[in-house]
C-alpha cells in the first residue's frame, strides 16, 4: 500500500509540478526533481532544441539529394518603351515598340553524388507578341535532357554524404549526454538542499536539547549543584543554537529558491523538503568497460571522426582548385519555332548542346602551395588533437571509477560513525543530566554527533554525483546494465 501512494505521489508530481510546490512543506526526492529537470528545465529544453535543429538540418540534406522540381514563369511580360534598331547600313533609329513576350517552363534536377554533377530535364515554352503588328510566335522545348559535370574539380557532394551523417549522430550523442547532464546538475542542486535541510535539522534537535539541559541545570542551580559560570555558558550554548536554526532556515529557502529557477517555476518563499535518497545496491564498474562505453555513446568520438573529415575535405578542397578545372554542359532534346503553337509540340526539330569550359592557374605566386601546406598542418594538428582529446576522455573514466569505488566503501564508514556518535550522544547527555561528566565532556560529544551527520550528508552527495557522473562520461547505467537512451 506505501508503494503505491508512492507512484501516486510520483505521477502528480510530473502532472503537475505547481501543485507540488504550491504547499509549504512538500517533500521532494532526488528522483522527481530530475524526472522534473528533465522535462521543465531551461538546460532541457536548449538539449531538445539543439537536437531538433540537428534533425531539421539532416532532412534538408537529405532532400538536396533527392530530385528538385521547380516551375517558371513570366506571365505577363508586357513592354511598351521605344528601343534602338540596328540599321543594315550600321546606323540606329529608335523605333516605339509594343509586344508582350511571356514564358512557362518546368525542370527537375538530380544530383550526383559520385561525381559532384548534376542531371536535368526540363519543358518550356515561350509566347511573343508583337502588338504593333498584331504577329504572333512561339518558341519552346518539349523535352531537353542535359547534364552538368565539373571535371578534375573537388566534390562536395562526396564529402557531405561522408560527414553529415556523423554530425547527425553525434546530435544524437550529444542530447543523450545534455540530458544525463540535466541529471548532475539536478543532483548539485539537490544535494545543496539536503545540506541545508540537515542543518537545519541538526540545529532544531541542538536548540531542543540544549532547551532541556537548561531547564535542567536552572534547578540544579538553584540548589547550588552548578555555578553561575556553568549555567551562562548553557545558556550561551542554547541562544548560539537558536541563531543556527535561524540561518540554516534561511540558507533552505535559498536552496529551495534555485531548484524553483532551475525548474522555471515562480518562487514565493516556499521551503522544499528533500527526502535522503536511498544509496542504490552495491555494484562493480571496470575501467576498462567503461572507457568501451563512453567510445562508443560519448558524442566527443563522432565529433572527432567529424573533424578529422572536415580537414581532410579542406584539403581535398584546396588540392581540387590547384590545377586544371574544367566544366562539361550537355543536353539533348526537341525544340522549335513557329508561328502555331501545335507545330512546336506536333513536329518539333532535334537539338543538342555540348560545352567544355577549361581554366588553369599559371601563375599564383605560391598561393596554391601555401594554402595545401598550411591544410596539410591544420589536419595532422586535429589528428593530434584527437589522440590527446581521447586519452583525456581515458583518464577521466578511470578517476570517476576509482572515486565511485572508493565512495561505495566510505559511504558505509561514515553511515556508521553517524551512528556511533548519536548513540554517544545521547549517552553523554543522560550522564550530564546525572551529573557525571562535564559540560566540556557535553559539549564535544554534541559536536561530533553534528560533524558526523554533515559528513554523511556530504559523502552521499559525493556518492550520486560519481554516480550520475560516471553516467555523464559513458552515457551507461551500471545499475541496470543498459545503455542510456533518450
Amino acid at each position: 500500500m506505501k508503494n503505491i501512494y508512492q507512484n501516486i505521489i510520483f505521477c502528480l508530481v510530473i502532472a503537475c509540478p505547481v501543485m507540488l510546490f504550491g504547499q509549504s512543506l512538500d517533500t521532494l526526492s532526488l528522483e522527481q526533481l530530475i524526472a522534473l529537470a528533465e522535462k521543465r528545465s531551461l538546460v532541457s529544453a536548449e538539449a531538445k532544441f539543439d537536437m531538433e535543429s540537428a534533425t531539421y538540418t539532416f532532412s534538408i540534406f537529405k532532400s538536396g539529394l533527392k530530385p528538385q522540381i521547380s516551375g517558371t514563369a513570366r506571365l505577363p511580360n508586357y513592354a511598351k518603351t521605344s528601343s534602338e534598331i540596328i540599321q543594315p547600313d550600321g546606323t540606329v533609329l529608335f523605333q516605339p515598340i509594343t509586344n508582350n513576350n511571356s514564358s512557362i517552363g518546368i525542370q527537375a534536377i538530380q544530383n550526383i553524388v559520385s561525381t559532384g554533377g548534376a542531371i536535368f530535364l526540363e519543358s518550356n515554352l515561350q509566347r511573343f507578341d508583337n502588338l504593333e503588328s498584331k504577329e504572333k510566335f512561339y518558341n519552346g522545348a518539349p523535352f531537353r535532357l542535359g547534364i552538368i559535370q565539373p571535371l578534375f574539380q573537388f566534390n562536395p557532394l562526396k564529402w557531405d554524404k561522408k560527414i553529415e551523417p556523423i554530425r547527425y549522430l553525434e546530435a544524437e550523442k550529444k542530447f543523450d549526454a545534455d540530458m544525463e547532464q540535466i541529471k548532475l546538475e539536478a543532483t548539485a542542486l539537490f544535494f545543496n538542499l539536503l545540506i541545508a535541510r540537515e542543518d537545519l535539522n541538526i540545529a532544531i534537535s541542538n536548540r531542543e536539547n540544549n532547551q532541556t539541559i537548561f531547564d535542567v541545570a536552572k534547578e540544579r542551580f538553584e540548589l547550588g549543584k552548578i555555578s553561575e559560570n556553568d549555567l551562562m555558558a548553557l545558556r550561551l550554548e542554547l541562544v548560539s543554537a537558536s541563531r543556527n536554526a535561524k540561518r540554516a532556515e534561511q540558507a533552505v529557502r535559498m536552496a529551495s529558491a534555485r531548484i524553483f529557477t532551475f525548474l522555471g517555476i515562480s518562487y514565493d518563499h516556499q521551503m522544499i523538503w528533500p527526502g535522503i535518497p536511498e544509496v542504490k545496491e552495491e555494484f562493480t564498474v571496470e575501467a576498462e568497460f567503461a572507457i568501451k562505453q563512453a567510445l562508443e555513446n560519448r558524442p566527443e568520438v563522432e565529433s572527432l571522426k567529424r573533424r578529422i573529415l572536415e580537414a581532410e575535405r579542406n584539403l581535398a578542397e584546396i588540392k581540387g582548385q590547384s590545377g586544371l578545372n574544367a566544366d562539361l554542359t550537355a543536353s539533348i532534346g526537341f525544340s522549335r519555332g513557329a508561328t502555331a503553337l501545335e507545330d512546336i509540340y506536333i513536329d518539333p526539330r532535334q537539338e543538342q548542346f555540348v560545352s567544355i569550359s577549361l581554366s588553369l592557374p599559371i601563375v599564383d605566386w605560391g598561393r596554391q602551395k601555401n594554402q595545401i601546406a598550411l591544410s596539410k598542418a591544420t589536419r595532422d594538428l586535429t589528428q593530434k588533437r584527437m589522440q590527446q582529446e581521447r586519452l583525456q576522455l581515458e583518464t577521466d573514466i578511470k578517476q570517476m571509477v576509482d572515486q565511485f569505488k572508493n565512495i561505495q566503501q566510505e559511504l558505509a564508514l561514515v553511515k556508521e560513525l553517524k551512528k556511533i556518535a548519536q548513540d554517544r550522544f545521547e549517552i553523554t547527555k543522560q550522564s550530564y543530566l546525572l551529573s557525571a561528566i562535564s559540560l566540556t565532556e557535553l559539549t564535544l560529544a554534541q559536536r561530533e554527533k553534528d560533524q558526523a551527520a554533515r559528513e554523511y550528508i556530504a559523502t552521499l552527495s559525493q556518492f550520486w554525483t560519481s554516480y550520475y557522473g560516471l553516467q555523464v562520461l559513458t552515457i551507461y547505467d551500471f545499475n541496470k546494465n543498459k545503455k542510456i537512451n533518450h
